[in-house]
């Protein structure tokens, strides 16, 4: 396949990737040089364009490829999630993916809805809008979970299940992450679904209005980690001191906010189940089993740690006996087989190639996919005679997903907000000086990027810091829809992300890495939406931290 002698009888050759990438034919060169010649490590973390856009599986495993040239479990050859495979082993922990694997499953199995795949029925995030939109029942490979084992790529689901099977169409949302508008793939889409009569109620508890509590029926206030009365295990993803934190309120509860704990609670009371929830339990009781799941009480005494209020784990005195990555693999391949059908590294999976046929989009050998029946996103498509730019989002370092996007202090800095000419803050869309130069657009000015999903606005920002054909903007603004579902104002770029999802076979998102258009924003089409649309531009905004409670919340009595 590299070297051309296949069917497309094209050698991949550094001018060939050029062509692709828009990256200089000298500059990959220098980087395979320098990946040969030295010890080379791989090391992710969640997040990044590379694992969120179409056909991202693809440099993934080619990555394992390349290090399985190199001979991976060698000495500092290894492809890892790297804080999980990156810190010693502890003392007292028996492991760190989440928390303590012996913690029981009363208390984990709320969490493990969302992370693996056991209940009967489920929908992947990225099918939400098409299981609910169709009329039809909907089929998929996969859960799209993220411990989901590697068998749960290969198994086939319905929604709904039959009745009989306990199936059913949703009808209500219950949410406390709300932020499916601007964290997932096509949030236009998904903003006309949670307006969809089929949802019949929609519930969201949150501390902070994030992008989808505006949609709700009904929003009960949750309280933040500073105003409740917590036990917290700092365990997860290997962070540098593992540790079990008894929490105190710092102040009290704001307002009519409850904990989730409480909100749950609450409401299973309403429905005549709140001793099913509680199970004659208090919250020290529920303090004590996380401390003893998390084996703290084989090293302290409960008295000693609630006087301390934490507990540390200790390195473990012989953790450099312990053998890095794939150590074992590479010494003994037989003896410490990988989790494979040959136990090897496959760069041909045979289990591909069996249970997808003639899936061109993920075959069983990684490859270039330039487009095919779920994506056509590249800059040699056709729709780029259109759309001529590649648009790529990342998490923003100044907030997490949405929260914290009313910070005032940060929504100075220039590449967190941009204001425009109308005094709004937009969200910087960075573009290369020969870009804006053809388009008549300079630092400062309102612009729009668009596709056939919709339109976003945004603030310009020209540097060189980017190359030419690609824009790049932050994942997870607040949004501020001019038109629900076409026209938003407040920079959220996932509402015109494809609504697809990774590849055919592949229910992972793909939000980063499409193509669009950009215009500076005409002054006749802004007042001709506020002609339209001057609900949009009446909403009470504070002028440094952006729209404010009273726009979306209508004050009721939910006795």
């Amino acid at each position: 396949y590299v070297l051309g002698n296949d069917d497309d009888g094209i050698p991949k050759t550094p001018e060939w990737a050029s062509t692709k990438c828009g990256v200089s034919e000298w500059t990959i060169k220098a980087l395979a040089r320098e990946f040969a010649t030295k010890t080379t490590s791989i090391a992710h973390f969640y997040g990044g364009s590379m694992i969120r856009g179409p056909y991202s599986h693809e440099p993934a495993r080619l990555e394992a490829c390349l290090l399985g040239m190199q001979g991976l479990g060698g000495p500092g050859v290894h492809q890892m999630q790297f804080t999980y495979a990156g810190m010693p082993r502890y003392e007292g922990l028996a492991g760190s993916i989440v928390w303590n694997p012996e913690i029981e499953e009363r208390l984990s199995m709320p969490l493990l809805s969302s992370m693996a795949a056991w209940q009967q029925q489920l929908i992947p995030k990225v099918l939400l809008n098409k299981a609910i939109e169709s009329d039809e029942s909907l089929s998929f490979t996969g859960s799209g979970s993220i411990m989901g084992l590697t068998e749960d790529q290969f198994a086939d689901y319905t929604y709904p299940l039959p009745k009989e099977e306990g199936g059913s169409e949703v009808h209500m949302m219950w949410m406390d992450a709300p932020c499916r508008t601007t964290c997932w793939n096509s949030g236009n889409e998904t903003e006309k679904v949670l307006r969809n009569p089929k949802l019949e109620f929609i519930l969201a508890q949150h501390p902070w209005l994030e992008n989808d509590c505006i949609f709700a029926d009904m929003i009960l206030p949750a309280t933040t980690t500073l105003e409740v009365e917590d036990i917290v295990t700092n365990v997860r993803q290997g962070i540098q001191f593992p540790n079990v934190m008894l929490c105190e309120k710092a102040i009290p509860p704001v307002g009519e906010s409850k904990s989730n704990f409480e909100i749950v609670h609450e409401i299973a009371k309403k429905m005549g189940m709140g001793d099913e929830v509680l199970e004659g339990a208090t919250l020290e009781d529920i303090q004590k089993t996380v401390f003893t799941n998390m084996g703290v009480g084989e090293k302290v005494t409960w008295e000693e740690f609630k006087e301390k209020t934490y507990y540390l784990y200790s390195v473990a005195k012989d953790w450099e006996e312990d053998k890095p990555g794939f150590r074992r693999f590479y010494e003994d391949p037989e003896a410490h087989s990988l989790a494979t059908p040959s136990g090897k590294l496959e760069f041909y999976s045979e289990r591909l190639a069996k249970e997808f046929p003639g899936d061109e989009e993920r075959g069983p050998m990684p490859k270039w996919i330039e487009k095919g029946e779920t994506h056509d996103e590249r800059l040699s498509s056709g729709r780029a005679e259109q759309y001529s730019l590649m648009l790529i989002s990342n998490h923003s370092p100044w907030r997490v997903h949405t929260q914290c996007d009313d910070i005032t202090w940060t929504r100075e800095v220039m590449t967190c907000k941009v204001t425009g000419p109308d005094g709004y803050q937009y969200e910087p869309l960075w573009l290369h000086p020969t870009e804006a130069e053809t388009r008549g657009i300079k630092t400062g000015d309102i612009v729009k990027l668009y596709n056939e999903r919709g339109i976003v606005l945004a603030g310009a920002y020209v540097t060189e810091r980017i190359i030419p054909q690609v824009v790049y903007i932050d994942h997870g603004a607040r949004i501020d829809p001019i038109k629900i579902g076409e026209i938003d104002r407040g920079g959220a770029v996932n509402t015109i992300s494809p609504n697809r999802q990774t590849s055919k076979n592949c229910v992972g998102q793909a939000t980063s890495g499409y193509l669009v258009e950009v215009e500076k924003l005409s002054d006749e089409e802004l007042e001709q939406w506020k002609r339209e649309y001057p609900e949009a531009f009446e909403r009470e905004r504070h002028p440094d931290s952006g729209l404010c409670y009273d726009t979306w919340v209508e004050e009721g009595d939910v006795s």
